[in-house]
């Protein structure tokens, strides 16, 4: 008798354990969800560089007076902005008229006679130096500089080259990649000029537009 009550007594104790594991889920309570959200904000702020990719010197050679040269080769100036509102561009050379930055010594090539940067003329005959934009990614004012498309156009209006940075080309918008303008130079001198080698500077300013 006592060994048949032992083996009864362990077969209870596993089917319990057994009806214990089998238990539905649905009877034990239910971890309740939360949710709170995070915000995020930042402002990004202007980048601008600009690159003279083409043209960094213009070596007009050698100048007979009343005979203009127009520097074969065109400036290329590219501006990279993340600007919403485009950049403009601007065209100085630090030296008071009537002067040009182009000087020997303390003797100067003229700016060019007539023609601003408000208001540029075709050639004609002027004497000086001056300046053309004559192509551009986007925004060239043809009213401005004239109708011309490539570097020596005829149809090219030129400009003096002011003392201080003058915005010459306005650019409008965002544009996601570099974006160029492309810039001519002529000069030429009366037969009174003086004789030598003569150099100078044009400094170009590119200012992003931020509102």
């Amino acid at each position: 008798m006592r060994k048949i009550r032992s083996v009864l007594f362990v077969f209870i104790i596993v089917f319990g354990l057994s009806l214990a594991v089998v238990q539905p889920l649905d009877n034990f309570p239910q971890v309740q969800a939360a949710t709170q959200p995070v915000t995020l904000t930042t402002t990004v702020l202007a980048y601008l560089t600009l690159d003279i990719t083409a043209g960094g010197t213009v070596a007009f050679g050698n100048l007979t007076p009343g005979t203009p040269i127009c520097y074969a080769t065109g400036t290329v100036a590219s501006v990279v902005t993340n600007a919403a509102n485009g950049y403009t561009l601007g065209l100085s050379d630090a030296t008071a008229a009537p002067n040009s930055s182009m000087a020997q010594g303390g003797v100067y090539i003229p700016k060019m006679t007539n023609g601003t940067i408000a208001t540029p003329v075709v050639w004609g005959s002027n004497y000086g130096v001056g300046a053309n934009l004559y192509a551009a990614d986007t925004g060239k004012d043809t009213t401005q500089w004239g109708a011309g498309t490539t570097v020596c156009d005829a149809l090219n209006k030129y400009a003096a080259v002011p003392q201080a940075a003058t915005t010459a080309h306005t650019v409008t918008g965002f544009h996601s990649s570099a974006n160029t303008s492309s810039w001519s130079f002529k000069i030429d001198v009366p037969n009174t000029q003086q004789t030598g080698a003569y150099s100078g500077t044009v400094t170009y300013t590119a200012t992003a537009v931020l509102s």
